[in-house]
């Protein structure tokens, strides 16, 4: 994903401080055996070490289960 001109941007404010990013519509994101399409995301700045980052927003609409006890993500 790369910005392109005119796209909005936003910013999400923390206890670190503040962010930008920007928001994109992904013709599908694949999470374990779960494919969901036409998904907007947002688009921002992580630390190296992450891949991405999945928002409760995403997890409670499509019904995913988080098990602490395990660390797994279920359907």
């Amino acid at each position: 994903m790369i910005y392109e001109t005119g796209d909005f941007i936003y910013e999400a404010y923390g206890i670190g401080g503040s962010v930008p990013f920007y928001t994109k519509i992904m013709d599908r994101v694949e999470i374990g055996k779960r494919s969901i399409e036409n998904i907007e995301i947002d688009v921002g700045i992580l630390p190296k070490d992450h891949k991405g980052l999945l928002g409760l927003d995403i997890l409670k609409q499509h019904s995913f289960i988080i098990d602490l006890k395990t660390l797994e993500l279920r359907t």
